[in-house]
């Protein structure tokens, strides 16, 4: 077996408040610390890479594990923001499966386009941290602030490289529109460069004290991606205020998408989320566009919000229940390429979608 078989399928470890695996050897796979990442265990086990990715993936393997990891990461945190949701991004993450390959994503809804940009935000963000742990060998820190002063403080350290994130982002994922005058193309694309400048937008400044005692009569200062939850939020409130656009193919020669209904401006701002098809309700289960439908979901029968048993199950009633079940929590993405996750175990009733 390919050491790197994870690659395609992140490794959990699943973790619970007794028991901590502090190695990489599990269930009989002894998997090494630092795994070999070359062609052979990154770009021939990760389905469905195009010719310029593939070749992208030949050259860079080690920062392909990187963007791969960051769309899984990606991905986990969909979930999270759209767990109340009758669409819940769970089918995006399935075994040997590239969530570009939904049947979801060839379409224009809303949540096409927060997924777009969520995996292109991951993306980025996962190559810049990489970058600056110094265990990629295609880049380092960004270095372009490095003994710069202001009056108390002085950039240094290691700054994550969030450019060089972006541009490997915008090559990986962007090689998949490959017709510049197709409007759907046009809107992936779009989306894409949200999720990247959302990364931009939220990069923090982060600082260390020197001097005696722990006085701070010096900072040293470097540039640090966000903390991912963040960009999920601000990429969520991008989805509720999604802005529809013309399908019409004409709007797209000039590389500007028109408005459909055109208020105070006639083209969407840069970092405006686009759709241009009306969402299904995702109710029942529809291979075509992904949908498991909303059948044996856990709903809140007291909740107001959009979780409520009445909305989530579409009507079709609910059965309350007392279950034992057990869930991957509190998880955290190592590089390279696997997450470790808590196991939480709940004993409760519960009321589920009939």
């Amino acid at each position: 077996m390919k050491t790197l078989l994870w690659i395609k399928v992140m490794l959990v470890y699943f973790v619970n408040s007794a028991t901590c695996y502090r190695g990489n050897a599990i269930i009989g796979l002894n998997i090494p610390t630092e795994p070999t990442l070359d062609p052979n265990t990154v770009c021939k086990t990760y389905p469905d890479l195009n010719p310029m990715q593939y070749a992208l993936c030949s050259r860079y393997p080690d920062v392909t594990a990187s963007a791969i990891q960051g769309i899984q990461i990606a991905i986990h945190e969909c979930q999270y923001q759209f767990k109340r949701h009758r669409w819940n991004c769970s089918t995006l993450e399935t075994k040997n499966k590239n969530p570009h390959s939904s049947p979801l994503l060839s379409k224009g809804f809303r949540e096409t386009a927060f997924a777009y940009a969520v995996s292109s935000a991951g993306v980025t963000s996962q190559v810049a941290r990489a970058c600056s742990l110094g265990k990629l060998k295609s880049c380092g820190c960004d270095l372009s602030n490095d003994g710069r002063r202001a009056k108390q403080w002085e950039w240094g350290g290691c700054s994550h490289n969030i450019h060089w994130g972006d541009k490997f982002a915008q090559k990986f994922l962007d090689s998949k529109e490959t017709s510049a005058k197709d409007i759907h193309s046009r809107i992936n694309l779009h989306n894409n460069k949200v999720g990247r400048i959302m990364v931009h937008k939220h990069v923090q400044t982060k600082c260390k004290c020197h001097g005696m005692s722990g006085s701070c009569e010096l900072k040293t200062c470097w540039k640090a991606a966000p903390e991912f939850r963040g960009i999920g939020e601000s990429l969520k409130e991008k989805y509720n205020a999604a802005t529809q656009v013309e399908v019409a193919n004409s709007n797209s020669v000039e590389g500007k998408l028109s408005l459909l209904y055109p208020s105070f401006k006639k083209e969407p701002y840069d970092t405006d989320l686009v759709y241009f098809e009306k969402s299904p309700n995702f109710c029942d289960k529809n291979h075509k566009v992904d949908s498991p439908g909303t059948s044996g979901r856990l709903c809140n029968k007291s909740s107001n919000g959009i979780d409520n048993c009445e909305t989530l199950c579409c009507g079709r009633g609910y059965n309350t229940l007392r279950v034992v079940r057990n869930e991957r929590c509190h998880c955290k993405f190592h590089w390279c390429c696997y997450v470790i996750c808590q196991k939480c175990v709940y004993n409760e009733w519960v009321t589920v979608c009939k």
